[in-house]
């Protein structure tokens, strides 16, 4: 089958109830699947709602934001989600328990009390016995983050955030490994490559970038969408692209060679998730207003 034959026909799908009320009543900000496809996960205004993907069912509510949520991250085995929101931080949850595991706050009391008890100056990973969490090692915060994503060993954790930059962090410490500048705005959309070689990024510049993560060099600019870009994703096989936002299109390219493939409208408004299904068969498309399509081969 040619590139530009694929992902032709479309159907409806339909959210879980439970989220679909809640995208009615504008709570949700954020949402993701897992790598798998067998879980969602959807924040708002303080709380996290998981899903069952095969019967709908909430089986976990994460809670103790006080402040809005951005972005949402499945680690690839779905044992982890990451989170981060208005109030500066990073977190990650434990799936399973519904537990914070680990907290990313470089601007907390916290923190600075951790930095001044140790000997070198560099900030001690803590146990915080008020909220029973981690507090991870960095003493730099993630900034106002809009998008996350887990490389596919699991090991990173890319952050992107309103200061238009992209940090990389240790998903088991949570220490920084690295930042550097990627669009003018905000990084809305991030997404790994299926080796983990590269990471792509879309902003609120209307631009998709492709960086080697080794080097951190820009290697290609994607121009195409005439809005924010706040959806990204990279097919099983790393040769495809698929990217939206803000525009209403679905944009397919070729990562190869940056080359566009294919451009599909989306008619129930902007675009906050795309993901392809596990087996690559299909491309799965969430739009703000909590429509659902699945794009089929």
């Amino acid at each position: 089958m040619e590139k530009t034959e694929i992902f032709r026909s479309c159907i409806q799908s339909e959210l879980p109830p439970g989220l679909k009320t809640r995208f009615d009543k504008k709570q949700v900000m954020a949402i993701t699947f897992s790598p798998d496809g067998t879980r969602l996960a959807a924040g708002g205004d303080g709380r996290i709602w998981i899903y069952d993907t095969a019967t709908g069912a909430q089986f976990a509510m994460l809670s103790g934001y006080t402040e809005h949520m951005r972005a949402l991250a499945f680690a690839p085995d779905n044992s982890l989600l990451a989170s981060g929101s208005e109030d500066n931080t990073l977190r990650l949850w434990d799936t399973a328990t519904a537990r914070e595991v680990l907290t990313l706050a470089g601007d907390s009391n916290l923190v600075n009390t951790l930095a001044s008890s140790s000997p070198d100056g560099v900030p001690l990973p803590g146990w915080d016995p008020r909220t029973e969490r981690l507090l991870a090692s960095s003493t730099e915060a993630p900034g106002r983050i809009r998008s996350l994503a887990f490389s596919p060993d699991g090991t990173t954790l890319a952050s992107g955030s309103a200061d238009g930059k992209i940090r990389l962090w240790e998903a088991e410490t949570g220490g920084l490994l690295s930042t550097f500048s990627a669009h003018d705005g905000l990084v809305l959309a991030l997404a790994f490559s299926p080796e983990g070689k590269t990471l792509a990024s879309g902003g609120s510049d209307t631009l998709v970038r492709l960086w080697n993560l080794e080097s951190k060099h820009l290697l290609t600019i994607l121009r195409g969408h005439t809005d924010s870009v706040s959806a990204l994703g990279f097919s099983i096989d790393g040769e495809l692209l698929v990217s939206g936002g803000r525009d209403n299109y679905i944009q397919l390219w070729e990562t190869s060679g940056g080359n566009p493939i294919s451009v599909f409208p989306v008619q129930e408004g902007p675009i906050r998730e795309l993901t392809f299904s596990a087996d690559g068969e299909k491309l799965i498309c969430a739009t703000q207003n909590g429509s659902l399509f699945i794009r089929e081969r």
